[in-house]
């Protein structure tokens, strides 16, 4: 009896379809096929890297610059509102200085604020001199005083003088305590009154 000859099985894996081809040649395609994959997300990355790398400079230089402006502002006084300001200052201070324009009104004004300090002025001396105000030269009289009293009365007395006449300018303060129970302090001042005489 013959028995028949059975065809060879067909299978349906790709596997058995493509050609046989040695362990080191299908190495060798799939290394291929992984270069040809990578190669454009590599390019890509290091390109991405590259623009990355040159925004983060630029980011750098603008904070730099963008902190040596801030810094260079901060120095400096802001100019807004002073003009007006320092004008209405030298207006206050020439109105005060137009009642005191001689040296007679300046002297009285001090000895009465001298009295209001329970101060007594013990020996006072005037003489002229010129003075300035935002760059204009005013008359001006400086003032050499001794006076007695408690040193409590010396600040409200100096402090009264600054707000008598903003624009003084105190050459020389010297206070003496007493050394002897009893005694009064003793106070040299010598002072410069800037006097408006338009």
């Amino acid at each position: 009896m013959v028995t028949p000859i059975q065809a060879p099985k067909t299978g349906n894996s790709i596997l058995q379809r493509l050609p046989r081809l040695s362990t080191t040649v299908w190495l060798i395609i799939v290394f291929c096929l992984f270069l040809v994959a990578m190669i454009p997300l590599a390019t890509g990355y290091l390109a991405q890297a590259s623009q990355q790398q040159a925004l983060r400079l630029q980011v750098t230089q603008l904070q730099s610059q963008y902190d040596a402006v801030k810094a260079k502002m901060a120095g400096q006084a802001s100019p807004s509102g002073e003009p007006g300001k320092l004008k209405a200052e030298a207006d206050a201070a020439t109105k005060l200085y137009e009642e005191g324009c001689d040296n007679l009104v300046s002297s009285q004004i001090l000895m009465d604020l001298a009295w209001k300090n329970d101060l007594t002025i013990t020996s006072l001396s005037v003489s002229s001199s010129k003075g300035k105000i935002l760059a204009a030269d005013y008359p001006a009289f400086t003032y050499s005083l001794s006076l007695s009293g408690q040193v409590a009365g010396f600040q409200n007395f100096l402090i009264a003088v600054d707000q008598r006449f903003p624009a003084s300018l105190y050459q020389n303060i010297s206070i003496t305590p007493a050394t002897v129970e009893g005694n009064l302090d003793t106070a040299s001042i010598g002072i410069q009154i800037l006097c408006n005489t338009k």
